[in-house]
């Protein structure tokens, strides 16, 4: 009976395992027999595949588009370059008086007091102003405009073709204006760090001085002076101790305000030094500018206290055609404007405010009567309006920077610095350059020679004669 029992149980057992291995290979056919999917399954992956197809070509679509964009903008800024360039030629050609305008960053206090930005630049040749009170003020039309955005660089790549006529021999001058803090020493001198149209400038010169090294021999001078309280000083002078004020009180040698041999305004008695290299100018140029009257005012920290004259004069000879070229880049940081019950000035620097207020009323003044095409114009007003008679209706080729603020409080002032540029603009000079033959650079050296002569006799020219 046992016996039976377990023979029954190895063949129920051998079934099994049979029946085990039946079941084994039926799933293993199953698993790799393909599957039709199911109608619902095949909709969605027919959609999520569409939808990938979609985005894929979104996304070229969009980088087509970011691309085109580029381009356009790429076009734009090309064909506004060349605009600019144009305009400014023309002006040039006209003689016209050349006025950018400049806008700075708000300031750190500013923004921490919610001083709100009014001044708008609507492209690269219009500014507006808006109004707390009335309707905006504007357009106003300049050959440029820098806002706060715009780099030093950006600045300068606009006046670079100044350089080039300087080295073809014309007197070029660039002045700054604008109330005291909106940033005319910044856009002028710049820092070390951050350098601005002079140090700039400067190094273009030697730049080009070295590119035309083969067919040009030159020579390159600068002097440096300071009008403070209507008086001048030498800022390249070695025998002036520093002073908690920057700069001692004493006069100096006595200068005064000529025309040289050829016509063009000098200043006679300050010194003017050789420089063979740029590190040599801008060494002397810093020099200088450590020793200009500063002071801290409620307006600005370093408020300058004077208008600062910096000239590069460039004497060159082409050896090919033997003609002589005298060039000379006059670059003038004028003080800023300001309200004394704003700057809370007080003692020596209201002194100072009103001296350099009353020197950009008569500037005011002269550019009135140039605009208005009077028959005189006050230039002998004041030593300042005496300087810049080469730049306004004078033979320079002329650029005026337009400093202004952005915010509310100055809202005043930068209307009135926006007011004033625009009449600036009006203005046209009489552009001439100047150079002369070997022949004429004979007689010219002996003629002075002469002249020296007489002088060391004790006899004028007349009594020669």
């Amino acid at each position: 009976e046992m016996r039976d029992t377990l023979r029954e149980l190895r063949v129920e057992n051998a079934a099994l395992q049979q029946r085990n291995q039946e079941l084994e290979e039926q799933i293993l056919t199953e698993a790799t027999r393909p599957r039709t999917p199911s109608i619902e399954t095949q909709m969605l992956r027919e959609s999520a595949e569409r939808a990938e197809e979609e985005r894929l070509l979104a996304v070229q679509e969009k980088q087509e588009a970011f691309l085109r964009a580029q381009q356009m903008e790429e076009k734009y800024l090309q064909e506004n370059l060349l605009r600019k360039q144009c305009h400014n030629t023309i002006q040039d050609m006209k003689g016209n008086v050349r006025v950018f305008c400049r806008v700075r960053p708000r300031m750190p206090a500013e923004e921490e007091s919610g001083d709100p930005m009014v001044v708008r630049c609507e492209d690269n040749f219009k500014v507006s102003l808006d109004s707390a009170k009335g309707p905006s003020r504007g357009p106003y039309l300049f050959d440029a405009v820098f806002g706060p955005e715009c780099t030093q660089e950006q600045v300068f790549a606009d006046c670079r073709d100044l350089v080039q006529s300087a080295m073809d021999g014309f007197n070029v001058t660039v002045f700054t204006y604008g109330q005291t803090g909106a940033g005319k020493t910044y856009t002028l001198y710049g820092s070390r760090e951050e350098p601005g149209i002079a140090p700039r400038t400067m190094r273009s010169i030697f730049d080009k001085l070295d590119e035309f090294s083969g067919s040009l021999e030159a020579m390159v001078s600068c002097s440096m002076v300071e009008l403070y309280q209507d008086t001048l000083f030498d800022m390249l002078a070695e025998d002036k101790p520093l002073t908690p004020r920057r700069m001692t009180t004493a006069r100096g040698p006595v200068m005064k305000i000529s025309k040289d041999a050829r016509g063009a305004v000098c200043v006679d008695g300050a010194i003017e030094r050789r420089v063979e290299s740029f590190q040599e100018l801008e060494r002397t140029m810093w020099n200088g500018i450590e020793k200009r009257r500063s002071a801290e005012s409620k307006m600005n920290a370093t408020s300058s206290r004077s208008h600062l004259i910096f000239t590069a004069m460039i004497e060159t000879y082409n050896k090919f055609t033997r003609v002589h070229s005298f060039g000379k880049v006059c670059l003038v940081d004028l003080a800023g404007s300001e309200r004394t019950k704003r700057s809370l000035a007080e003692g020596e620097q209201m002194e100072e405010a009103k001296s350099i207020n009353r020197s950009l009323s008569a500037l005011g003044d002269v550019i009135s009567a140039l605009t208005e095409k009077e028959k005189h114009v006050p230039y002998r007003n004041h030593k300042l309006t005496q300087l810049l008679s080469d730049a306004l209706g004078g033979t320079a080729k002329c650029l005026m920077f337009v400093n202004v603020s952005p915010v509310g409080s100055s809202a005043f002032e930068s209307s009135s610095s926006l007011q004033y540029a625009t009449r600036a603009k009006q203005i046209r000079n009489k552009v001439a350059k100047r150079e002369e033959g070997d022949e004429m650079a004979k007689l010219r050296q002996e003629n002075a020679q002469l002249r020296a002569a007489l002088a060391a006799a004790g006899l004028s020219l007349e009594q020669r004669q």
